[in-house]
């Protein structure tokens, strides 16, 4: 019966229609920060992955750096004296 209710007032129609419109807003906001909840711990544990994969491949390519200096420590003095050379050419440009 109330949706063949027509009002007379030109302002009360509008104002019905914009409570009805601010109340599926803020249950649509309810929805999506739920969803928004759930995407940022799926984000969070993406990190903490990544972040695991990272410190592996660190210790993997410290422990091997590591050894290749003391097997040959004068190879490391060339290669860290050319790496130097070559960033103290760039910078002087």
């Amino acid at each position: 019966m109330a949706e063949s209710y027509q009002s007379t007032t030109p302002g009360s129609a509008g104002s019905f229609q914009q409570d009805n419109n601010s109340a599926a807003k803020s249950n649509g906001g309810d929805a999506e920060r739920g969803n928004g909840v759930g995407t940022l711990s799926d984000l969070k544990d993406k990190i903490v992955s990544a972040q695991e994969v990272v410190k592996t491949k660190y210790r993997v390519v410290s422990e091997s750096t590591d050894d290749f200096v003391h097997e040959s420590p004068w190879k490391s003095v060339a290669m860290a004296l050319v790496g130097g050379l070559v960033i103290g050419m760039l910078a002087a440009r």
